[in-house]
């Protein structure tokens, strides 16, 4: 695998397109005349919903979705790996056809899921994909309902991928995977606390010695590999008000690779964890996981470290892009939910054994028991 197939310091990659030049791309590979625009979220790709002009006929166009589209424009280095694209497309329909809610591939005018653009003199694969209603995990009351129930989505969503393969994620590589956390060296520089370095450097350290010589004992297979508050739809439940919500979907396939179940498991506990401010969420989580899937001991063992490091991960990821392109709020989603204040927590916590908020397999029978 060439070095250059992992992000290096000081390359940009974000596609550099305005709403204009949208506009005309959706016309042009969609027939889609846009009558509403709005930028989503992204990281290193580029995301905008669309709502399509309805006096505007296209005859190349069978499907037209009630809620609208997303068209993704991804940043130039993924999209050097077709084969990356196909994968995101065929995951998207495999578990579509399997009762998962999640976005679908739109074919484009000349019949194909995707296309590779020039955009800004580099290359950029488009596609554009239904629009899924709901609200945002993020956007909704918190409850240990909700967390539970999340665990359990996920657990069964692994359960599903195991059937799932494809060649275009086999030798995936990319800085975000949670087994590329020693690669964080080259970042770490960005960080300028001492105190906070500090952590960093400790948790890379300990990832090297504790996870990376167990990595071929673990559970492999295709994750999703960042579930988080942004990425999860949620629905009022039927009949109630509207304070009780349900899983109903997952967005943004941007991460898929082929690692560790328990990988995905961690990333979620964090993302959760940070979103409740409080490490007993984890093990909530947790409780709804083991219902659907089994968790070795081993793995578990390994909990503690693999959040660790997806909190300095996106910490210090979030600390570069922020260098790059100080205007993408987003990438600094962590640091503003306190990821620092939350891997102190988990780093200097001195267990209380009756109450250690990181003994989430307690935590998780205690929540069974309770409900």
């Amino acid at each position: 695998m060439s070095e250059q197939t992992v992000l290096q310091p000081g390359a940009n990659i974000r596609p550099v397109i305005d709403h204009e030049g949208v506009k005309l791309l959706v016309e042009r590979l969609y027939g889609i005349s846009v009558l509403e625009l709005i930028e989503l979220n992204g990281y290193d790709d580029k995301n905008y919903k669309i709502i399509e002009d309805p006096n505007v006929k296209n005859p190349l166009i069978t499907n037209h979705c009630p809620h609208g589209y997303v068209l993704k424009i991804m940043n130039s280095m993924d999209s050097k790996n077709v084969s990356l694209v196909e994968a995101q497309n065929e995951i998207m329909n495999f578990l579509s056809t399997r009762s998962v809610t999640c976005p679908k591939p739109i074919r484009n005018v000349f019949g194909h899921l995707h296309s590779v653009e020039t955009i800004g003199g580099k290359g950029h694969a488009v596609r554009l994909l239904e629009y899924v209603p709901g609200d945002l995990l993020k956007d909704v009351p918190q409850s240990e309902a909700l967390y539970y129930q999340l665990g359990e989505f996920v657990a069964n969503l692994d359960n599903k991928l195991q059937n799932f393969n494809h060649s275009g994620l086999v030798s995936r590589e990319h800085i975000w995977m949670l087994s590329k956390v020693p690669e964080l060296e080259k970042f770490k520089y960005v960080i300028k606390d001492a105190e906070k370095l500090d952590l960093v450097e400790e948790v890379i350290e300990e990832f090297k010695y504790a996870v990376v010589p167990h990595l071929e004992e673990l559970e492999k297979g295709v994750i999703h590999g960042d579930v988080n508050e942004m990425n999860i739809l949620v629905s009022p439940k039927p009949g109630t008000s509207q304070t009780d919500y349900r899983i109903t979907g997952i967005l943004d396939f941007g991460d898929i690779q082929y690692s560790y179940y328990v990988f995905e498991l961690a990333i979620t506990m964090t993302y959760m964890m940070l979103l409740s401010g409080d490490l007993k969420t984890g093990g909530i989580v947790l409780a709804g996981y083991c219902v659907n899937r089994r968790l070795p001991d081993m793995e578990y063992r390994l909990l503690k470290t693999l959040i660790s490091a997806r909190l300095v991960q996106s910490l210090t990821l979030g600390a570069y892009s922020i260098a790059q392109d100080p205007n993408n709020t987003y990438v600094t989603s962590t640091e503003k939910a306190n990821g620092w204040n939350l891997l102190k927590k988990l780093r200097k916590t001195k267990p209380d054994p009756d109450d250690d908020p990181t003994n989430w397999k307690a935590i998780a029978n205690d929540y069974l028991t309770r409900s």
